[in-house]
């Protein structure tokens, strides 16, 4: 008996026409990231937004609000907003979060507000995703281990060469299994 298997797209040229609508998982997002010769590590997002066709605005934000991402009908373009008054990591991971809302909820809804991340407690599911994505992009888990076997195990140097907060390096090291004050 034959197996009929829908066809992954796990590489930017499985993608027909680099049809953005495919890319909807971490993996699919760095295999395009990659085939347009974006730097992976550290991830540039904000190159990876501009290939999406996504504009990035560093704005003030009121409160604890990190990002926006929305559909700007008039301008017929997808737009991030991100709080300028965050650390630089705070805001890569925001874009890379806001991503993560563009290519796994975009068909569903055409406003994101996120407060800021790994905060709080309670989260919905979207966040969640959101979340998820952002950390698999930004610290890919093949180069995560890869940098860890090479003997680089302390969270400021881990959290330096990906550009992400201390904080966001150490929940996807829990995430991975791993545990220990190094890594």
């Amino acid at each position: 008996m034959a197996i009929i298997r829908k066809k992954k797209f796990t590489e930017a040229g499985d993608i027909p026409d680099n049809n953005i609508d495919l890319i909807d998982t971490p993996d699919k997002l760095l295999a395009f990231a990659d085939s347009k010769r974006i730097c992976l590590i550290p991830l540039e997002v904000e190159k990876v937004a501009a290939e999406l066709g996504i504009q990035v605005e560093s704005v003030p934000l009121k409160g604890d609000l990190s990002g926006i991402l929305y559909k700007d009908e008039n301008k017929n373009c997808w737009i991030i907003q991100v709080n300028e008054k965050h650390h630089p990591n705070r805001q890569r991971y925001t874009v890379a979060h806001e991503l993560g809302h563009f290519c796994l909820h975009k068909h569903y809804k055409k406003f994101f507000e996120d407060q800021v991340f790994f905060r709080g407690g309670e989260t919905t599911k979207e966040e969640w995703q959101a979340n998820d994505f952002a950390s698999v992009i930004l610290m890919p888990e093949d180069e995560f281990r890869e940098k860890i076997k090479s003997g680089i195990a302390e969270i400021d140097k881990l959290s330096e060469i990906f550009q992400v907060s201390t904080l966001a390096l150490r929940i996807r090291a829990k995430n991975l299994g791993m545990s220990g004050h190094g890594l």
